[in-house]
C-alpha cells in the first residue's frame, strides 16, 4: 500500500560509512556510502512485481539525507504528520533512530558550507522576499538525463570496465583516480544489489523474475524486459545516491524501440511491462521542509519521460513504442513519470490524436512540446542541429540533451520580480516612466548579482557533498575527462535561475505608464498610498478599479505586450555576463539561459509582495511561468498566444 513515510535507513548507513572514511576523498567517500546502502538497506518484492527495486523500506517512503542537510529534519519530526499538504507519517521509532545520529551531522552539511559562505547581502535578499534558494542550497542537485543507449549497450559491469581500463594509465591526476575508482566501486555496488534483488526473486518463488535478473547488467540489456528494468533501475540508483530531483528518462521511445524490434514479445506484454515501469516509478518518493514544499507540493519528482518528434538525422522517430507509452499513461494515470509528447510538421496525425484524447482525461498529461520552436531555441546555444533534433525535457518542462548535459537546467536561485518591482516603485518618487524604466534595470541587475554570487556559493558545495559518481558515469564525457558532473564532466553546461512574476511586473508598469504618466489620472504618490492600504477604503477601491482596467498582457494588446517582452529582456540582457563555475574545465557553454519554470512557487512568492499597480491585492499568487496575470487574459487562447 502506497503510503508516505520516512524511512531511516539510508540515514543511518551513511552514517556509519562517513564515519569509517573521515580524511578520504570526498567521492571515494560518497562512491563507498553509495555501496554500503546498497548493500545492507531492505530489498523487497511485492505481489505481482514485473519491475523491481526499492528505494527506502518501503513503497512510498521517503529516505533521508543527512549529508545535505539535517537540522529541519530534526526540527519537523514531530510536524511531518500535522503538514496540509505532502504530509509523512513518522514512527517513534524512526524519529529515534534519526535523532541519534543527528550530533554527527553538525556543521557538516551542505547547508551548513552554504549558509557559512553566503554574504550578509543575500541573507538580507532572502529576508526581504526576493530571492529563494530552495534545493540548490539543502539537497543533490538532481536534473539528468543519463544517456540510457549507452548504459543500456554496456551495462554497470562495461562501465565499471571502462574506469578499470583508465586507472592502467600513468598520465590521470588525482581527482581522475579518485573519480574512476568511485565509478568501479559505485558500479559493483549496483551490480551486488541486483544480486539480492535476484535472491529476493528466487526466495520468493519468482523463477522468471529470477533468471531475467541473473547476470542482469554485467554487460548490456539482452531483451526487451531487461531494457525496461534497467532504464527504471538507473532512474532509482541515481535517486539512491542522492536527493536531487529531475532525473529524467529522456526519449524512451528511441532507445526502447530496438529492443521491442528484435525481441520476441507481443505488442500486449511490452504495453504491460512498460505499465508496470510507470506504476515502479510512483512507488518513490522525496521529503522536502515544509518552507520548500509550499514551492513545489504535490511529492514531486518531476522524472520526465519523452516520446515521438524528430530524430537527429531529420525523420520522424514515433514508433509503436511512442503509442504504447500514452496507453501505459491511460491505464496508470498516475504523477509519474511526467509524459510529453513532442510534435512537428510530420508528426502522424495519430499520435496527435492519442495525445489529445489523453488530455481530455483531465490529469495533464502529455505536456506537447514543437519541434519547431525548442530546436530552434537550442541552437541558440552552442548546439548543432542534428543535436539540438535530439533535446528532451529534464524535470517539468525546461529541455536539455539526453546524455550531454550537465546538472541544472533550470532552478537556480529563485528570483522574485514582483517583490524587485515592489522595491523599485517605492524607492524614489520618479518624475517620468522612463526614470522608472532605468530603476527598475538598476534594480533587478543587483539583485540578479546576488542571484549569481548565491548559484556559485550553492554550486561550489554541491562540488563536494553532490560527487555522484555513479550518475556522472551515465553522461557523456565525464568518463572521458575522469570528472564528476560538478567539476566539469559534462559536454554541455547550461544553467537558468527560476524567474517569477514577470506578467504582474508588465501589467504594474503599463498600469502606472498609462495611468500616471500618460493619462495623468492619477499621482504616483496616490498610486503608492492605496497599494500601502491594501486598496483600503472608498478611494482605494476607485483606484483599484482604475488598475484593473489598465491593459493586461495576453490580450493581443500591444501596448501592455510590449512592456511584458521588456520586462523578458531586461533580465535576458544581463546573461551573457554570467558563467557558470565549470567555465574552462571542460564542458562546452558554462553560461546562463532564462527560465519561468518555478512549478508552484507563484503562490508562496505572492505572500512576499504587497499590493501591485495592476490592481492584484497583497499577498495573493503571482502569475504562473510565462503566463498572463490570473483572470487577466480574457481573449481567449489565440490572444494569448498573438
Amino acid at each position: 500500500m502506497r503510503i508516505p513515510t520516512l524511512c531511516p535507513e539510508r540515514a543511518e548507513i551513511i552514517t556509519k560509512s562517513f564515519m569509517a572514511t573521515e580524511g578520504q576523498p570526498i567521492v571515494l567517500r560518497r562512491a563507498r556510502a553509495f555501496a554500503d546502502i546498497l548493500a545492507q538497506m531492505t530489498v523487497y518484492l511485492e505481489p505481482g512485481m514485473l519491475i523491481v527495486g526499492n528505494q527506502a523500506g518501503a513503497n512510498f517512503a521517503a529516505p533521508v539525507f543527512p549529508e545535505y542537510s539535517y537540522q529541519w529534519v530534526i526540527n519537523e519530526l514531530d510536524d511531518f504528520e500535522k503538514r496540509s499538504g505532502d504530509y509523512f507519517v513518522v514512527t517513534e521509532d524512526t524519529k529515534d533512530r534519526l535523532r541519534k545520529i543527528a550530533d554527527y551531522w553538525l556543521g557538516k552539511t551542505h547547508q551548513d558550507q552554504v549558509l557559512a559562505n553566503l554574504s550578509p547581502a543575500n541573507l538580507l535578499a532572502e529576508k526581504q522576499g526576493v530571492l529563494h534558494r530552495g534545493g540548490i542550497s539543502m539537497s543533490g542537485d538532481g536534473h539528468i538525463i543519463p544517456n540510457h543507449e549507452f548504459v543500456l549497450r554496456v551495462g554497470y559491469g562495461g562501465i565499471a570496465n571502462i574506469a578499470r581500463q583508465h586507472l592502467q594509465r600513468t598520465d590521470l591526476t588525482q581527482e581522475q583516480r579518485d573519480y574512476y575508482q568511485a565509478t568501479v566501486i559505485v558500479m559493483e555496488g549496483a551490480l551486488l544489489y541486483i544480486r539480492r534483488l535476484a535472491k529476493c526473486a528466487k526466495a520468493d518463488g519468482l523463477p522468471e523474475l529470477s533468471q531475467m535478473l541473473d547476470g542482469f547488467m554485467l554487460g548490456g540489456a539482452r531483451n526487451f524486459h531487461q531494457a525496461v528494468q534497467a532504464v527504471y533501475l538507473t532512474h532509482l540508483l541515481m535517486m539512491i545516491e542522492s536527493n536531487g530531483h529531475s532525473f529524467s528518462f529522456g526519449r524512451f521511445d528511441q532507445y526502447i524501440y530496438p529492443y521491442y524490434q528484435q525481441d520476441n514479445i507481443t505488442e500486449e506484454k511490452a504495453l504491460e511491462l512498460i505499465t508496470h515501469f510507470f506504476i515502479m516509478t510512483n512507488s518513490i518518493n522525496k521529503v522536502r521542509p515544509w518552507g520548500h514544499t509550499q514551492y513545489s507540493g504535490g511529492y514531486p519528482l518531476y522524472s520526465n519521460l519523452m516520446v515521438g518528434g524528430m530524430k537527429p538525422d531529420g525523420t520522424d522517430g514515433t514508433n509503436k513504442i511512442s503509442y504504447l507509452c500514452l496507453e501505459a499513461m491511460n491505464l496508470s494515470r498516475l504523477p509519474e513519470p511526467n509524459l510529453s509528447v513532442r510534435f512537428w510538421e510530420h508528426t502522424p496525425h495519430k499520435l496527435i490524436v492519442e495525445s489529445a484524447r489523453l488530455i481530455r482525461k483531465g490529469f495533464g498529461m502529455p505536456s506537447m512540446f514543437c519541434d519547431e520552436v525548442c530546436i530552434d531555441a537550442m541552437m541558440t546555444l552552442d548546439i548543432d542541429l542534428e543535436t539540438a533534433r535530439d533535446y528532451a525535457s529534464m524535470g517539468c518542462v525546461e529541455i536539455a540533451i539526453p546524455g550531454k548535459w550537465g546538472h541544472r537546467a533550470t532552478g537556480m536561485t529563485y528570483i522574485n520580480f514582483a517583490k524587485v518591482f515592489e522595491i523599485t516603485l517605492h524607492k524614489a518618487n520618479y518624475k517620468t516612466y522612463d526614470e522608472l524604466w532605468q530603476a527598475w534595470k538598476t534594480t533587478l541587475s543587483y539583485y540578479f548579482d546576488l542571484a549569481v554570487a548565491c548559484d556559485l556559493v550553492c554550486d561550489r558545495s554541491l562540488k563536494h557533498h553532490d560527487a555522484d559518481a555513479f550518475a556522472s558515469s551515465t553522461v557523456d564525457c565525464c568518463l572521458e575527462r575522469g570528472k564528476t558532473l560538478k567539476n566539469g564532466g559534462a559536454r554541455y553546461d547550461y544553467v537558468s535561475q527560476s524567474n517569477i512574476g514577470m506578467s504582474v511586473v508588465g501589467d504594474s508598469l503599463a498600469a502606472v505608464k498609462k495611468l500616471v504618466f500618460e493619462d495623468k489620472t492619477l499621482t504616483l504618490e496616490e498610486l503608492k498610498q492605496a497599494l500601502n492600504s491594501n486598496f483600503a477604503g472608498t478611494e482605494g477601491a476607485r483606484i483599484r478599479q482604475l488598475c484593473r482596467k489598465a491593459p493586461k498582457f495576453g490580450n493581443d494588446d500591444d501596448y501592455v505586450d510590449l512592456i511584458v517582452a521588456d520586462v523578458f529582456e531586461s533580465y535576458l540582457e544581463l546573461l551573457p555576463s554570467k558563467r557558470t563555475d565549470r567555465e574552462g574545465h571542460g564542458p562546452i557553454g558554462c553560461g546562463y539561459t532564462m527560465s519561468t519554470s518555478n512549478i508552484t512557487s507563484y503562490v508562496p512568492n505572492g505572500f512576499d509582495v504587497g499590493a501591485t499597480p495592476d490592481g492584484r491585492l497583497a499577498g495573493k499568487p503571482l502569475n504562473e511561468g510565462a503566463s498572463p496575470c490570473l483572470g487577466a487574459d480574457r481573449e481567449g487562447p489565440t490572444a494569448v498566444i498573438n
